[in-house]
Order: structure tokens, then C-alpha cells, then sequence
């Protein structure tokens, strides 16, 4: 079951998808285009999620995409998709390691989408 997180980002709309990838390769995903214009962000390697399974930490496969939208108020979304397919290789403990660390990325993101909302706001 995939599950999926939106982000809404203000300003420029290339500087805030620059911000959006500099986070994903800041948290150690190797990025890619996929045809559709989203991005395919993956961390770790399937070998290594077989072999060590629950021990395979940030090794462990971890998949992403990210869709782009503009939302009617002229902002860029970030809608990060997760589908926890692969993080069952990992076990129990993967699946839960991986929600972990999806949450954490939407968090990071939040994070800058709210620096980017603040100075965007006019001085006054």
C-alpha cells in the first residue's frame, strides 16, 4: 500500500524543486527523472536489503517518488509517494524503519517549505 505526503512550497518554482532534490541527496537518495517529469528518489540496495534484512539501516531500499504540482493558489507541490512494497523485504522492523524515515524526509521538507514561506512574506 503506497502512501503519500504533500508538500506545499511559495516562491520560484525551480529554486523550490532545487531544494526539494538538495534534501532528498542531503539524506543519501541518488535521484533519477522518470518519463511522466516526477522524480524517482531511491537510498540502498536491494541486495543489501535481502542480506541483511533488519540490519541493513540506511543500506536498506528505500524507493520514492516525487510528482509535481502547482495547486490553485500558484504554489509548487511536492506529493512524495512511498510505496512500502520493498520495505517488506526488510521485515517487520524494515517496514516500520522505513515509515521512519519517510516521515523524517516530510518533515525535513516541511521544514524548508516553511523557511522558504517565511521569506517569501513581505517585511512590515
Amino acid at each position: 500500500m503506497a502512501s503519500s505526503y504533500d508538500v506545499f512550497f511559495e516562491g520560484p518554482h525551480d529554486e523550490s524543486r532545487q531544494l526539494v532534490e538538495r534534501t532528498l541527496v542531503d539524506q543519501g537518495f541518488t535521484l533519477s527523472l522518470d518519463p511522466d517529469g516526477s522524480t524517482r528518489a531511491v537510498r540502498g540496495t536491494l541486495v543489501s536489503t535481502l542480506a541483511l534484512r533488519a540490519f541493513a539501516g540506511r543500506s536498506q531500499l528505500l524507493t520514492l517518488g516525487v510528482r509535481w504540482y502547482v495547486d490553485d493558489r500558484g504554489r509548487l507541490v511536492a506529493r512524495v509517494v512511498h510505496a512500502s512494497s520493498t520495505s517488506v523485504l526488510g521485515g517487520p522492523v524494515g517496514v516500520v524503519r522505513a515509515q521512519r524515515a519517510v516521515g523524517g524526509l516530510v518533515r525535513s521538507l516541511e521544514a524548508v517549505a516553511a523557511g522558504r514561506r517565511a521569506a517569501a512574506r513581505p517585511e512590515g
